[in-house]
């Protein structure tokens, strides 16, 4: 019972707009993500998905891998993440959403790679989780899980 009450108020807000409803925000978290994922698809974690990262962002990998913190800023999370990824990829990334939900301003995106191998051979295909921040279009922070195994195999 507790549930349902909670569903139809949920379903009311989104209505009215309300508190929880956000439909605005929600749509443009959806059109975001949904953009940036199809331009990495096609051209992998390139200039098209820096450039929808705000210049505060806010990326913590979690885990134990070599990767694995917080990083406060693009220009850190560039330095520290993405270029050493980059230079250890002998393939790019190309990721598939397998299943994206968004909440007004927040987004989780489940995806997969396929076919990605490091320089030392290493297999860097897996499944990632994703929860994404979005404000005025830009990705102010992301949470990034990742195949623990995999990232140290890549950085080995």
């Amino acid at each position: 019972m507790i549930e349902e009450v909670h569903v139809q108020a949920l379903g009311r807000a989104q209505q009215e707009g309300g508190p929880g409803g956000e439909s605005h925000a929600e749509d443009s978290t959806r059109a975001v993500l949904k953009s940036v994922f199809s331009a990495v698809a096609e051209s992998g974690f390139g200039e098209e998905f820096r450039s929808a990262l705000a210049d505060e962002l806010v990326f913590t990998v979690t885990g134990s891998s070599p990767l694995a913190g917080r990083y406060v800023g693009k220009a850190e999370y560039v330095e520290k993440v993405l270029t050493p990824l980059h230079e250890r990829l002998a393939t790019s990334l190309r990721p598939r959403i397998e299943q994206m939900l968004v909440d007004g301003r927040r987004g989780v995106v489940l995806f997969r790679t396929e076919g990605a191998r490091g320089h030392n051979g290493a297999d860097f295909s897996m499944r990632y989780c994703w929860v994404v921040h979005v404000v005025d279009d830009s990705i102010v922070e992301i949470t990034g899980f990742y195949d623990t195994k995999r990232m140290c195999d890549l950085f080995a």
